[in-house]
């Protein structure tokens, strides 16, 4: 790390924009999880017990204007305390991995050092599979943009040539990703058309707006259907599911309930909890899931503490009021408490994965005003099961 002009240190939040990996911060920002180094701090101050003696004011520097010297000496000093190897993460060879990919702009590097970093410092886990799943897309990635940010600089493809990017990247779509080939083959032809979206009809923007969602979906939903396998084989190598037994996604539940569920991947995320509690004989409406949100109130009647539970969660399946991160741990502990179950981790997972497709949504309505687009992603979205039934059958 070097100082700028001012002599300060930067801890900068790298961002590359891309479809075919997007940014470990954007990832992580859509899941509700720190999505840089100085939003992690406190985690890592509380998982390991071991405060940083740095004040709040300068954290909130390290990422803008930048921090003197002393301030990163002791960031790099209270490094040594925390139980993490340290060491291995910076070791040169991986350094220059992730120096090499950031420099031409691809997210692979920064994805590399969280995989590694991740695999260094964990047992085994639902993870595994995942990771894999990440440093394959990495290394695909970084080789492409490398390969096309070399033909841009020998001026065989124009730097705004869309079309001339597009189609030297398109074999890699075809070979790396789970996008049908049709909606390829549309694209590309998008691609190469000069018509405008005023000179096209509403009948093929829609369709251009279909190709170009099953290429921006496809990077999550390889991701999540990776997740889903590597937790069914996490349980089957801890004894919580038996070897052989089906890999069933869960997931295709939530996306398969979307519609039913005010287009809302949350909403249906309750919808398929109510449904396992009325499975254990829990109570099969909506306010007996409910009854498991903790409110902080006292002195409150039976009647009046259920009746606000209920407002609660009916605000939270329209997307209102959102819970923190310790309430939903909270409820989803009181659920499988009633359960008999202990895996809160895994379910809180889904939830959080529900909540950053919808973010995704919205995200998606807000850049393209178009009328059509709602009905178009739920269309995209129905593809999720495809997802996960090809990556299943990887495995055998």
């Amino acid at each position: 790390m070097q100082p700028n002009s001012d002599g300060k240190y930067i801890v900068k939040v790298i961002d590359f924009k891309s479809v075919f990996l997007p940014s470990p911060a954007d990832v992580l920002q859509l899941l509700g999880l720190p999505n840089n180094f100085v939003k992690l701090i406190p985690s890592l101050e509380d998982r390991y017990d071991q405060p940083l003696r740095v004040s709040r004011s300068s954290r909130a520097e390290m990422s803008k204007k930048g921090v003197a010297r002393p301030t990163i000496k002791k960031l790099l000093n209270w490094f040594e305390f925390l139980p993490i190897p340290i060491k291995r993460f910076l070791s040169v060879p991986h350094v220059l991995k992730t120096r090499r990919a950031m420099n031409v702009g691809s997210n692979a590097g920064l994805w590399n050092a969280l995989s590694y970093g991740y695999r260094i410092s964990a047992q085994d886990d639902e993870f595994t599979l995942l990771l894999d799943f990440i440093d394959a897309r990495a290394k695909v990635d970084y080789q492409m943009v490398k390969s096309i940010k070399s033909e841009i600089r020998k001026r065989v493809i124009e730097e705004n040539d869309l079309n001339a990017i597009w189609l030297a990247q398109v074999d890699i779509w075809i070979e790396y990703s789970s996008v049908p080939a049709e909606q390829l083959v549309f694209y590309s032809l998008y691609a190469a058309s000069e018509n405008t979206q005023f000179s096209r009809s509403e009948k093929e923007n829609s369709a251009i707006l279909k190709a170009f969602f099953h290429l921006f979906f496809d990077f999550y939903f390889s991701a999540i259907a990776h997740y889903e396998l590597g937790l069914s084989l996490y349980y089957m190598r801890c004894g919580a599911k038996e070897i052989g037994e089906p890999h069933r996604s869960f997931f295709s539940s939530v996306i398969n309930g979307y519609n039913d569920n005010g287009r809302a991947c949350f909403s249906s995320m309750l919808s398929e909890l109510r449904t396992i509690l009325a499975k254990n004989e829990l109570g099969s409406s909506w306010r007996s899931l409910a009854a498991y949100i903790d409110i902080d109130e006292s002195g409150e009647c039976a009647e009046n503490l259920n009746d606000k539970q209920y407002k609660q969660l009916k605000d939270w399946r329209n997307g209102k009021n959102m819970p923190s991160a310790n309430k939903l741990r909270k409820f989803v502990s009181n659920y499988m408490n009633a359960l008999g179950g202990n895996d809160v981790d895994s379910v809180l997972i889904y939830l959080r994965i529900a909540r950053g497709i919808d973010a995704l949504v919205v995200r998606l309505c807000e850049q393209v005003k178009d009328e059509s687009v709602v009905s178009i992603i739920a269309e995209v979205l129905a593809e999720y099961p495809k997802y996960f039934e090809r990556y299943k059958q990887n495995l055998v």
